[in-house]
């Protein structure tokens, strides 16, 4: 099905005096827990310089065009009931999915989804969640602890790439911001290099994850969350926080955007704007809409019986 735009993203790609020729990979086995995935494959946290992030934007591209690269993959499947299943299909897919771009829309019931180095006790107060039935998951990406109820879509993006986290937010969250901005038809914010505000309130949150050439960026959209039961069962600030001058705080002010807009939101115009933003910042002229293949979701379940729902990993920190 074709993607008619009404509105046209420009992408400017810098090109640096050395080319890159190969994956730019950092090893912090002390940061990661994966079963799966083998710490010296993966990097979660770090930084490159800007050289080498604009030659492997300019890399990418030529990438996608000699691969001929045309059309992305369109995931609407959700299993908002079972957040452990939601959050491991984010894995699995970057596992199975194979060279084939992937966006995919989803949103969980009541849930806390922990960081991969969030310590429990200071970002989650334990009482509430079991008072709200509030369901807890932890993730592969780092970051904070977030809250999802079915007024907060989430959205998960992989592809190819180079670069490191550089590119992963510094490049690749230009899908996310050219999303939000066409949905609300005005200029958000980036603090933080991953939280994205408008108006004076954070309100997205990402965070990604990358196994060797394969990136994973995902993060949430408040549109009509219910933020009294989010106030109750996160800490924010988290305890023991320190605060940094390079953090500002408005990581830690949130508000749904049905209260900073005139209007309403749906559903499907979320779906609709993702899908624009990401096409565009692959120069897709494309996309198809799919199914989860069954090797997918039966490593998802896997995953979710095996790792994601299981207290020590989920208690881990």
């Amino acid at each position: 099905m074709p993607l008619y735009w009404d509105k046209i993203f420009n992408i400017a790609f810098s090109i640096s005096t050395s080319a890159i020729t190969s994956p730019i990979l950092i090893s912090l086995p002390s940061f990661m827990y994966n079963e799966t995935i083998s710490p010296p494959q993966s990097l979660l946290l770090g930084h490159i310089s800007s050289g080498i992030f604009n030659s492997a934007c300019t890399n990418y591209k030529l990438i996608m065009e000699n691969k001929n690269i045309v059309k992305l993959r369109v995931l609407l499947k959700e299993y908002p009931n079972d957040p452990y299943l939601n959050v491991a299909m984010d894995e699995a897919l970057l596992l199975n999915s194979k060279d084939v771009p992937t966006l995919r829309i989803w949103r969980n019931d009541k849930s806390v989804i922990l960081g991969i180095l969030s310590t429990v006790n200071d970002e989650v107060n334990l009482e509430m969640i079991k008072k709200y039935g509030v369901k807890l998951v932890r993730r592969i990406s780092g970051g904070g602890s977030v809250f999802h109820d079915m007024g907060n879509i989430n959205y998960t993006f992989i592809t190819n790439g180079q670069g490191g986290i550089d590119y992963l937010y510094g490049y690749l969250l230009k899908g996310t911001i050219s999303a939000i901005e066409s949905l609300i038809n005005d200029r958000v914010e980036v603090y933080n290099e991953t939280d994205i505000a408008f108006k004076g309130y954070k309100i997205s949150g990402n965070a990604g994850y990358i196994n060797e050439d394969r990136y994973l960026l995902h993060g949430t959209l408040l549109v009509s969350s219910n933020l009294d039961i989010l106030h109750k069962v996160l800490i924010i600030p988290p305890k023991n926080y320190i605060k940094k001058d390079n953090i500002n705080m408005i990581k830690y002010k949130v508000s749904n955007l049905l209260n900073l807009i005139n209007g309403n939101i749906s559903y499907d115009e979320v779906v609709e704007v993702f899908i624009r933003g990401f096409s565009s910042l692959l120069h897709c002229d494309d996309y198809f809409l799919d199914d989860i293949s069954d090797r997918e979701l039966k490593h998802a379940m896997r995953l979710a019986n095996e790792k994601y729902s299981k207290k020590e990993f989920i208690y881990k920190r």
